[in-house]
């Protein structure tokens, strides 16, 4: 029997008729037809899309009509309203710059490290200047000279030992006190110009031939050097100086000279 089937399944597979024909074009028909299902796939998901799209957008419209509605009954009205929407308002950022300063440490007073005053931290402590010492004033006499006298009116003094010494149409004189003959020089025309301290008279600060060059600075701040001697202005009229002659330690005479003079001897 199996022999028999099996002739028969020979017989009709054999059979020409039973054969499938296949077209020219059949490689093309299967390509176009899965190109159809492929596009009929993509509309089917991009329709999938969209709606989901426009089913979030309807939800994000009503939420937001919903949140202006309760923001609508939260603000408070105006009873005058108006139908025209409001300017757009003008934001104002404020910057604000904290400065920090350091609180001074427990028990401190608060001053300044270093300062003993009471100033805060931050404060500007003016500056003292302190003024140069004003020119001592003193009186240009000697005895009964004085700077300025007339050479008829110091004659009339009996305190010139005559006769003097002319040179450059000045006078010079020796004194009864001083036995220098330079120690008074008469101008013809400012009167004494040079007067002569004896070794013992001081000055009014107590300087004298014999003190030492630090006392004279000490008791004349205004003293300034001029070679071997010490010069001090007076604040006097007529203007003077003190002429302190000196060997470099101390005082080895003592001089007025008259600030406006004409006689170079002086």
């Amino acid at each position: 029997m199996d022999d028999d089937l099996d002739a028969e399944l020979r017989r009709l597979f054999s059979d020409d008729r039973l054969d499938v024909h296949v077209t020219a074009d059949a490689t093309g028909v299967v390509l176009r037809g899965a190109d159809r299902r492929r596009r009929r796939r993509t509309a089917v998901t991009t329709a999938f899309a969209l709606v989901a799209l426009v089913g979030a957008g309807v939800g994000l419209t009503q939420l937001r009509a919903h949140d202006e509605d309760t923001a609508g009954q939260l603000l408070p009205t105006s009873a005058s309203s108006s139908s025209t929407p409001p300017p757009p308002s003008a934001s104002t950022v404020t910057l604000t710059t904290t400065v920090t300063v350091d609180a001074p440490p427990p028990g401190s007073s608060g001053s300044v490290p270093g300062n003993s005053g009471t100033s805060t931290p931050g404060s500007v402590k003016p500056t003292t200047t302190t003024p140069p010492p004003a020119p001592p004033a003193e009186v240009g006499k000697v005895g009964k000279l004085a700077l300025g006298m007339a050479e008829a009116d110091a004659l009339k003094t009996g305190s010139l030992v005559e006769p003097g010494t002319s040179t450059n149409g000045c006078t010079a004189y020796a004194t009864t006190t001083v036995a220098d003959n330079d120690a008074v020089i008469i101008s013809p025309a400012k009167g004494i110009v040079r007067l002569t301290l004896p070794s013992y008279v001081k000055t009014q600060r107590n300087i004298s031939v014999g003190s030492k060059v630090a006392d004279v600075k000490a008791a004349y701040p205004t003293a300034t050097q001029n070679g071997s001697e010490l010069l001090v202005e007076m604040a006097a009229t007529p203007k003077w100086t003190y002429v302190f002659g000196t060997d470099g330690a101390a005082v080895t005479s003592i001089r007025m000279r008259l600030a406006a003079n004409d006689c170079p001897s002086a």
